[in-house]
């Protein structure tokens, strides 16, 4: 399979030069190009698009934020002493930068796109990382949990403090932080002394944007909030999440719950949050199980490592990410934050590539690195949901996948995999973003001025340049990391939210998950591609993908126009074509019909009973047009692809129909 997809980026490789030889005819050396990097794929597989190829891709955006290359890893040699851009790929590297491998000021954008094309059009590549790169992923999981403060407050117990404990804890406190190996302490030169002074007036101000963001916020709490969901007809909020659970069951045997811990029944009684009304059934045992360590496959570089959580607390996790989604959208009004969309991102990242007066900041590792110690302050306004996030934080985690097999007592606030991390940790770095940014007395009007030129979402945040110093060096304070290889301050590159942009150009490039049509998913993933590629103007890379795909398939694929929504097919900027398709009248429904392929789900149901189906028909919304079915569940679920019937597009081109009804 690997020596297929290798093939299929090849294949593709060649269209994109191709694009580049029509773009631009005068650039010469692109055969000599394409025949270097063939010869390293028979010696180097496919790391060559995977690793080292997105390596390249590393240093252009270190060039562009800097201004001057600096050569380094697999080919990176130099065209000559006096050339200083590597080899492969002279002609494109020497528009963008002079002979000593400094920026030009009018590099072209355009180059810039093709070139970050070439680099990461394997970098995503769905596979299994090699073991080594696995356990050192996994040493570095547990070397950070090491390395995160001691929390102030009872996080280990069931109660987690009273409200003055919680009020009485603030983020300058950073110098006496237990534990922490970054806290520089006083003492040192000059310099550091005054940093430190300066990061601990900061994160003072920080607090105080998060006590004043908090103080609008409502109260939690959780049975009042679940009976105004159920009163409105949006269910009960309470709800499973898809993903697996710590006791590795099925959907449908979710809602057993056979574990509810004392330190969840605090805030979530299960009485009256984890049965429905009149349901003879007693709380279960209070034992509480820990989350369990997973590593999902992402790309050749590492493993994606989040964790299991145990089904009682997931159940309740959802119920306070229902409730942080209404309260951003109540209160922030599509600005700062918005979990449900990623666009609004999109355009100030290529509006600051012009301007330059934004900066794009990425973090390490981030979930892993917020620490209750850093979380407990920033919701210390907010008590009644502090103390919900404590009691459905689960403690404890079972590494069954590394060399250091056994349980981990948690320093951090929560793994990835947990329903509240994502909007936790993006309340947690808006407060960092504005408090570092607002000059002046922090007040609610200041924080509101800052709506078009502060945005988070997860860990991608957007701030304005002056902040970033502030940002860097206070994260770092309360045991978070600043990736400065991804993020972008000086030059005119920006990246956040999967939008990459220069000068107000996008240079966003594809980078797909499979080139590899062996199967109905991958199939419809490269029939994606191929419509991104084209979409991107890479035309002669969109033909060499599509012509991976068979025949057969293609001649029941559509050809749509870019703005005809509702049909899937190739994408075309000449109008729709069905004219390749068989044709046939629908008596029964009296239209044309057309043969076209697609998938085809195919799922065993099977039925379900007892009281904790009761449980799950109240967690779903209310649906006029559909009945909320939850005793059937799918055993066993196959995807294929095949050849059905489908309405005749009438805006597109077709044959005569009286010749092809049949």
């Amino acid at each position: 399979m690997m020596q297929s997809q290798v093939n299929a980026l090849v294949h593709v490789v060649r269209g994109i030069l191709t694009d580049v030889r029509v773009a631009y005819p005068a650039i010469e050396g692109l055969d000599l190009d394409f025949e270097r990097l063939a010869l390293y794929c028979q010696t180097r597989g496919i790391s060559v698009f995977t690793l080292d190829l997105p390596a390249l891709d590393g240093l252009l955006t270190a060039a562009l934020e800097t201004g001057r290359l600096r050569l380094s890893g697999p080919f990176t040699r130099r065209v000559s002493k006096r050339v200083r851009v590597p080899r492969l790929f002279s002609g494109l590297w020497l528009r963008v930068f002079d002979r000593d491998a400094c920026l030009k000021q009018d590099a072209d954008e355009t180059i810039i796109f093709f070139l970050r094309q070439l680099f990461r059009i394997g970098k995503n590549i769905a596979m299994e990382c090699s073991p080594d790169r696995r356990e050192a992923a996994l040493e570095s999981y547990h070397e950070i949990e090491q390395r995160l403060p001691q929390p102030t407050l009872k996080w280990e117990e069931d109660l987690l403090g009273d409200y003055e404990q919680i009020a009485s804890n603030s983020l300058s406190d950073c110098t006496n932080i237990p534990g922490q190996a970054l806290a520089l302490p006083f003492g040192g030169d000059s310099a550091t002394d005054h940093s430190l002074v300066r990061s601990r007036h900061v994160l003072g101000r920080i607090q105080q944007v998060a006590d004043i963001l908090l103080n609008d916020f409502s109260a939690f709490d959780p049975v009042l909030y679940s009976e105004r969901k159920e009163m409105n007809a949006e269910g009960i909020g309470f709800r499973h999440g898809p993903g697996a659970v710590a006791e590795q069951w099925k959907n449908h045997e979710k809602s057993r719950f056979d574990y509810w811990p004392d330190k969840l029944e605090e805030r979530f009684p299960f009485e009256l949050c984890g049965k429905t009304a009149g349901q003879n059934r007693d709380r279960p045992s209070n034992h509480e199980g820990p989350s369990r360590l997973h590593c999902v496959p992402k790309t050749a570089k590492g493993p994606r490592i989040i964790a299991a959580e145990p089904t009682s607390h997931m159940w309740c996790q959802m119920l306070m990410l229902d409730y942080l989604v209404g309260e951003y959208r109540r209160l922030f009004k599509g600005y700062f934050i918005d979990l449900r969309d990623q666009s609004k991102s999109a355009a100030m990242v290529v509006q600051a590539s012009l301007s330059r007066d934004l900066a794009t900041v990425d973090l390490s590792d981030a979930s892993d690195r917020l620490s209750c110690w850093t979380v407990e302050r920033i919701f210390r306004g907010h008590p009644s949901l502090l103390t919900a996030l404590h009691a459905a934080r689960t403690r404890y985690l079972r590494d069954d996948v590394s060399k250091v097999k056994g349980f981990l007592k948690l320093r951090k606030f929560a793994s990835q995999g947990t329903a509240v991390t994502f909007p936790v940790q993006s309340f947690v770095f808006l407060c960092f973003a504005l408090g570092v940014t607002i000059k002046g007395r922090v007040t609610k009007r200041k924080i509101w001025e800052l709506r078009n030129q502060v945005r988070v979402y997860g860990d991608d945040i957007i701030i304005p340049t002056h902040g970033y110093v502030d940002l860097v060096n206070t994260m770092e304070l309360v045991g978070l990391k600043v990736n400065k290889t991804k993020s972008f301050v000086h030059g005119h590159f920006r990246e956040s939210c999967g939008t990459d942009a220069y000068k107000g150009y996008d240079v966003t490039p594809v980078s797909p998950k499979t080139l590899d049509p062996n199967s109905p998913a991958s199939r419809q993933a490269v029939l994606d591609t191929t419509n991104n590629l084209f979409n991107k103007g890479l035309w002669h890379a969109s033909e060499q993908l599509r012509s991976l795909i068979s025949a057969r398939f293609q001649r029941g694929i559509r050809i749509v126009a870019i703005r005809d929504a509702g049909y899937a097919g190739f994408t075309s900027f000449s109008g729709s074509d069905e004219s390749h398709l068989r044709t046939r009248w629908n008596s029964r429904l009296h239209r044309y019909d057309v043969r076209v392929w697609g998938l085809l789900s195919q799922t065993r149901k099977k039925h379900a009973d007892g009281d904790i189906l009761l449980l799950a028909h109240f967690a779903s919304k209310h649906n006029h047009e559909h009945a909320r079915i939850v005793s059937e569940y799918g055993c066993s679920r196959k995807t294929r692809d095949g050849f059905l019937w489908e309405p005749l597009n009438t805006g597109a081109r077709t044959p005569a129909l009286a010749k092809r009804t049949g």
